[in-house]
């Protein structure tokens, strides 16, 4: 079948609301659905297909992902296939998804075994990490006696939908040489996805361990910067954030704080000046959580000159 734009056009102004045409043959702008930004910064291209926002980031290769993931009827997907072609023919990476799998030593650390490997990695996580076997349970936790993750706790990660897309491997041995090893894949995740209620303010921490210490809400980062996903799903859900990072990260928290705020997001800064989450316990977040700053443009202004930035 033949492209008709001006038919393609109609269908992304049914869904999306008016658009905004630009000098440029097949290029228009929307109103994003997915930050809800007051412009219309969404950018559609009805020639190539291609898709991007200005202010969030979300982008994609095919008109079909725009509507698939803005929640558009599946009678406006039919539709717009008919005008594309079936989604097969398309040359995108948007429906691909990276293959992650638990290492193939992983055992379960709630299932008891009777070997030093199992006791020594229970020890830690109770004795040394303070987490519960409630914890283990809830965020399986496991751990490794052979292969390349041999003497490491491995804390799977699972998004909205329960499907693994990444995990942690840490060692649970002081004199490892190795302390941490993560898969080869892209760490562009939402940390423990699963366990998420956007309907309520998130804590965003570092680890894997500072978040089930604190328990309620987490999202561990796995490292220091937020990955896309996450900021573009917060800016969907516009839910307020507290930032629970390490004190030696500051500048990296003040960009943080920065985006959210552009962004139009409620923005906390957790204090914990010295120590990470899990050092201070589960009473000890609660705590700092309670006492959290609420940071606006003009306390923005103060921590970059305090911290040069």
């Amino acid at each position: 079948m033949t492209l008709n734009i001006s038919q393609a056009k109609q269908i992304l102004d049914n869904h999306l609301g008016s658009s905004v045409q630009h000098r440029k043959d097949g290029e228009i702008s929307y109103n994003c659905p997915f930050c809800n930004h007051h412009k219309p910064k969404l950018q559609v291209n009805l020639n190539t297909q291609k898709w991007h926002c200005w202010i969030c980031d979300s982008k994609g290769q095919t008109m079909n992902s725009l509507l698939k993931k803005s929640n558009a009827t599946s009678a406006a997907q039919h539709k717009m296939r008919e005008l594309y072609g079936d989604k097969s023919s398309f040359n995108s990476r948007d429906n691909t998804r990276e293959l992650v799998g638990l290492p193939s030593d992983y055992k379960p650390l709630h299932i008891k075994q009777n070997t030093p490997a199992y006791k020594n990695a229970l020890h830690y996580i109770i004795n040394t990490r303070q987490l519960t076997p409630l914890d283990v349970l809830r965020y399986q936790i496991g751990y490794c006696e052979d292969g390349p993750y041999a003497g490491m706790i491995i804390i799977p990660n699972y998004d909205n939908n329960n499907m693994l897309n990444y995990y942690v491997g840490r060692s649970f041995y002081g004199d490892a040489g190795t302390k941490h090893k993560n898969p080869p894949v892209s760490k562009d995740v939402i940390g423990f996805e699963n366990q998420i209620n956007w309907k309520q303010p998130i804590i965003i921490v570092e680890g894997a361990y500072d978040a089930i210490t604190t328990k309620r809400n987490a999202i561990p980062l796995f490292g220091k910067l937020i990955s896309n996903n996450l900021k573009n799903k917060i800016c969907t859900e516009m839910c307020d954030v507290y930032l629970a990072l390490d004190s030696d990260v500051i500048k990296t928290a003040i960009k943080h704080i920065e985006y959210f705020l552009n962004h139009h997001i409620n923005v906390f800064l957790v204090s914990i000046p010295g120590k990470d989450p899990n050092e201070i316990g589960f009473n000890g977040m609660v705590e700092a959580v309670k006492k959290a700053k609420k940071i606006d443009f003009l306390e923005l202004l103060k921590l970059k000159m305090a911290f040069s930035c």
